[in-house]
């Protein structure tokens, strides 16, 4: 039975987003394809892209109506319904 796992070594192991388990004393082949794997994002990194993503969907966002500012000029109550 011939196995495949996608993934990428660094600093020695071998990393992989899906599960695997590779039996001792097993012949096993390495295929190097030279493609270069984009790095992992760090949690700040990814905080810091979905803030920047955030801030230009609002620069992108249309203007609100003027209905809108009818509705927060009466003061918001987020534990009741309105009927927009």
């Amino acid at each position: 039975m011939v196995q495949t796992f996608q993934g990428y070594f660094l600093d020695g192991r071998f990393i992989t987003p899906q599960a695997m388990t590779i039996p001792e004393h097993v012949e096993v082949y390495v295929v190097v394809t030279g493609k270069p794997m984009p790095a992992k994002k760090t949690k700040v990194q990814k905080q810091r892209q979905a803030f920047e993503d955030f801030v230009l969907a609002i620069d992108n966002a249309e203007p609100l109506c003027e209905t809108f500012d009818e509705i927060i000029s009466q003061g918001i109550n987020l534990r009741r319904e309105l009927d927009v």
